[in-house]
């Protein structure tokens, strides 16, 4: 099974304090079943938008992780900001270590 992905873009003026937020989110998030990892990047075209991506193993593992009422504290002062958009992604293609690998798609499956 192909992992999923969460991405959200954030216009951040108080980028500092939102960075402080992020961590914190971080911190609650990887404790939960299925987190893989965060990365957090500013465009050098707009130096207040920045986008937060998140990979999970599953996208119920995502949603449980993000919708948890333990995590609402930490999780609602980052993803409140988010931009109103799709966020939710599964993998079809990787490359990765020089090789191609193409997953089927969750969503077709009956």
């Amino acid at each position: 099974m192909a992992d999923m992905f969460v991405i959200t873009r954030h216009t951040c003026p108080e980028q500092p304090e939102f960075l402080v937020n992020v961590k914190k989110m971080v911190a609650v998030l990887a404790k939960e079943p299925g987190f893989i990892e965060v990365l957090v990047g500013r465009s050098p075209d707009d130096a207040q938008t920045l986008v937060i991506v998140q990979k999970w193993d599953s996208i119920g593992n995502a949603r449980r992780a993000l919708n948890s009422g333990k995590n609402r504290m930490d999780v609602w002062p980052v993803m409140s900001s988010a931009q109103d958009e799709p966020t939710m992604f599964e993998t079809l293609f990787e490359f990765k270590d020089g090789f191609g690998t193409d997953f089927e798609s969750v969503l077709n499956q009956n």
